[in-house]
């Protein structure tokens, strides 16, 4: 035979305490933690755009340095002459004054070497992409590439020589070491895992914050997850690198390069995670007084119920000797205890009477 399962008072005064306790603890809970969530986030947010300010602050720095100079040596006459005589002395003299630059040189219109700093042989340079993009008509001409003269990778910056009459006569280039720029992105820290990454147009490895995720030299990091997340240009985004989850700012920066910045997402919102646990065990703590409350309670109810239902047995089965304990009560079960005791007398005068008249 199957029971109809029916809620008694324990269970009326559990779900009531745990309404009247957990609804407004919740709601207080969840309006907290949207807000919490929006201050971090905004937070987070922050901290990259100004390390990212930062990066591209030195960065540019770093270029327009060099690109003055080259302005500089390509206006004076000896560079304008396209003499190589005349222009080697400007080439080691301005090399020498910029420590980062291991080679300084001139290109003819028809790609061939006309001096260099170094004394080594020419070598005809009109294959190379930077010289293209002068002789395009470009202001500025640059590749990162592996350098022959050092074997390792290296910036090539090349700016137009024009004569008087703005006429393009060469191309005068500098080779840099990218120990400076590198620096700059390699001593960018945000807590443990944030980094910062440099790329070229191409999107190859200039710098990278975290040495271990370059493999080869000028690494190509194109299928770089935070290349193709929308809207990561204009602010901070979160998305999956390498199974973990991330948060990432992306800015192009004038010379074509790429800047990116980004760190662990555990670690950016770990506050927040703190907070979370902190809330759940809160709740859980709440929960637990709230049923040890409701069992106290409860008990404290139904005892006396339970008591005052079983001299109701005993009277219904004509047992009118009992003694009611709750009658003294001032609260509803005390009127309950007295309303029985009443009854029993009117039982007990009820079968004295019938007693009488058999």
């Amino acid at each position: 035979m199957n029971s109809k399962f029916s809620l008694n008072i324990f269970h009326k005064v559990l779900m009531t305490l745990l309404a009247v306790t957990l609804i407004p603890l919740c709601t207080l809970w969840l309006i907290s933690d949207r807000a919490a969530q929006r201050e971090l986030t905004d937070n987070v947010a922050q901290s990259l755009v100004l390390t990212m300010n930062t990066v591209v602050s030195g960065i540019n720095a770093w270029d327009d340095t060099n690109m003055h100079a080259m302005n500089q040596a390509s206006r004076l006459d000896d560079m304008i002459s396209m003499k190589g005589e005349r222009q080697v002395p400007l080439l080691k003299a301005t090399g020498k004054a910029y420590e980062w630059s291991f080679l300084m040189f001139t290109i003819a219109p028809d790609g061939s070497n006309t001096a260099r700093n170094d004394g080594a042989a020419p070598i005809n340079y009109g294959d190379r992409s930077y010289f293209k993009a002068v002789m395009g008509g470009q202001p500025v001409g640059r590749q990162v590439a592996i350098s022959k003269t050092t074997g390792k990778p290296a910036l090539i910056v090349a700016t137009p020589i024009r004569d008087i009459n703005s006429a393009l006569v060469g191309v005068l280039a500098m080779s840099m070491n990218l120990t400076d720029i590198s620096k700059i992105v390699t001593d960018i820290r945000i807590g443990k895992t944030g980094r910062a990454i440099l790329l070229d147009a191409t999107n190859k490895v200039i710098a990278h914050g975290d040495s271990a995720k370059v493999l080869t030299a000028l690494q190509d990091f194109t299928a770089h997850p935070a290349l193709k997340v929308a809207g990561i240009t204009d602010a901070p985004v979160v998305y999956t690198s390498e199974e973990r989850k991330v948060i990432g700012f992306v800015r192009k920066l004038p010379q074509g390069w790429t800047v990116l910045i980004e760190q662990d997402y555990d670690e950016a919102f770990a506050t927040m995670h703190k907070m979370e646990s902190e809330a759940r065990l809160l709740i859980a703590a709440a929960v637990a007084l709230v049923i040890g409350v409701a069992i106290i309670l409860g008990k404290a109810l139904t005892r006396p119920i339970n008591q005052l239902t079983a001299i109701a047995v005993q009277l219904s089965n004509g047992e009118l000797q009992v003694n009611i304990p709750q009658t003294a009560r001032g609260d509803e079960i005390g009127s309950l205890a007295r309303a029985i005791e009443r009854l029993g007398v009117s039982i007990q005068l009820a079968m004295d009477r019938l007693r009488k008249k058999v």
